[in-house]
């Protein structure tokens, strides 16, 4: 996986050596699900499972979270956070001067709550007969087969957690329109067969979680048409995030439509989402946060406020100016595997595991090449000017940042729950030219002094911290009084 992570798609065969030995894990995954027909997969879908509203990406607090989703805690399946019923249809482009394919969904919510239950359980079967893919959100949450496999993803990618999907669609049919993902997916094929086409060209960068996603042209338009692979049982595919494709089944109506093999695809996928806290940007900021924490230990003696302040001003300036950076360099987004299971003292005795460290190590140490070449004082300084006077919330994607630790006094601390506030230190020093000053020197102490080894404990303690958080809200539906259902999490 090391070869194609990030890079390029990869289809690991079913039928191959390397899957040969974990035949018991998909065999075990597939009868945890048990189809004999199409029906009984919707019925344990649609009337046996509740609903499990998704976590704040920055969200560590369990009891904020619980509080917040008391209120959907238990209810049934709602439409568009733990459900989807749509088709890939043909309609008029807005030139009016070609057809393309665009999701239609069954069910137009709106701002109103629809809940899976009762007729609604029944038109959401109807439609699956009429071409409808049925798609749900969180197996993590629902399935113990598939929340152990998440779980081994996230150690072996060294990330928080790991999101799984079900997609059920009839013969036929293409459920999600031609689309590219901000993060990257395993798509495993667990009945039936489904043909993929995947773009030769991905995104000039990889998309950042949460991010808008932007326009690309379409597979017809590529020559050659992309790359064309069949999923067959067992198979698993890799797509990176970043790379368009789209799939579909085959059409055979001639065969019982109540039958697994007469053409209904059934796969899971497994998506490695990299957070903002554990891409290569993240990994910086980390180690700007862990050196300043150093810093204060060593400059104690420091007592004039004006001094203080400036050194804190300095530092948070440093944290957009890496930002800014990162916005241009590719090598910022890729995600860091420094908590990588595949890099860990366990399993040093693997060629490919000393390779992996070192490899981040090297990427670390360009990086912070980078930071030191590339940040400009007045365009930081503008930026965050713009932003006070626009009043917009821009700087959000620094709030993470409140979740590491911070010694000191109030005066010693940068306010990362309420970024704007920092402009008001900034309009005190409006033309010091000191402040630059400080900027640079920190700038190029930083880049000369940083530890690497320091980050990566505190790389690692945030990321036990992300996992602590989702392992609770596991605990908490373990504990709900769910309903009996086929390998579904906690017996009720």
């Amino acid at each position: 996986m090391l070869k194609y992570w990030e890079n390029s798609p990869f289809l690991l065969s079913g039928s191959s050596n390397i899957l040969e030995k974990d035949n018991a894990v998909f065999s075990s995954l597939v009868q945890s699900l048990n189809p004999t027909s199409t029906d009984d997969v919707l019925d344990s879908i649609l009337m046996e499972l509740v609903s499990c509203p998704p976590l704040a990406s920055d969200e560590l607090d369990i009891n904020c979270f619980m509080n917040e989703m008391n209120s959907s805690l238990g209810s049934p399946l709602i439409y568009g956070q733990d459900i989807r019923v749509l088709k890939a249809r043909e309609l008029m482009a807005e030139s009016f001067k070609n057809y393309v394919k665009k999701e239609v969904h069954f069910f137009e919510n709106g701002m109103r709550k629809v809940f899976i239950d009762g007729d609604n359980a029944q038109k959401c079967k109807e439609a699956f007969q009429n071409g409808f893919t049925v798609a749900l959100r969180g197996m993590e949450f629902r399935f113990a087969k598939v929340a152990a496999i998440a779980k081994g993803l996230e150690v072996l990618f060294g990330q928080p957690s790991v999101g799984a999907n079900l997609y059920l669609t009839p013969p036929g049919s293409q459920g999600l329109a031609h689309h590219y993902d901000d993060h990257c997916v395993f798509v495993w094929q667990l009945f039936g067969q489904k043909h993929w086409t995947i773009s030769y060209s991905p995104t000039s960068v990889l998309p950042r979680l949460y991010e808008p996603l932007s326009s690309f042209p379409c597979l017809e338009s590529e020559k050659g048409g992309g790359l064309q692979l069949t999923l067959n049982e067992g198979d698993i595919l890799y797509i990176p995030r970043g790379y368009p494709h789209e799939a579909h089944t085959n059409t055979d109506a001639s065969e019982s439509q109540n039958n697994m093999s007469s053409g209904f695809s059934l796969h899971l996928t497994l998506s490695i989402e990299v957070e903002p806290p554990f891409e290569w940007e993240g990994f910086a900021h980390v180690a700007l946060h862990c050196w300043h924490e150093k810093e204060k230990e060593l400059s104690d003696s420091i007592t004039s406020s004006e001094a203080r302040t400036m050194r804190i001003l300095s530092v948070f300036l440093l944290h957009v100016a890496i930002r800014l950076t990162a916005n241009c360099n590719p090598i910022f987004r890729k995600a860091c595997l420094v908590a990588a299971k595949l890099g860990s003292a366990e399993v040093l005795d693997e060629p490919h595991s000393e390779t992996l460290m070192l490899s981040q190590k090297a990427t670390f140490w360009n990086i912070m090449n980078i930071i030191r070449n590339s940040s400009n004082f007045m365009e930081v300084y503008k930026i965050v000017a713009v932003i006070q006077e626009s009043n917009d919330d821009s700087l959000q994607w620094m709030r993470w940042l409140r979740h590491l630790p911070q010694d000191g006094a109030d005066d010693a601390k940068i306010d990362f729950s309420n970024l704007l506030r920092m402009w008001d230190k900034l309009v005190e020093f409006k033309g010091n030219g000191e402040l630059k000053d400080e900027f640079f020197k920190t700038k190029s102490k930083f880049c000369r002094s940083v530890v690497y080894d320091d980050a990566c404990k505190m790389f690692h303690m945030l990321l036990e911290r992300y996992r602590r958080t989702r392992r609770q809200i596991n605990q908490k539906f373990e504990q709900m009084e769910l309903p009996e259902c086929l390998g579904c999490l906690g017996s009720g």
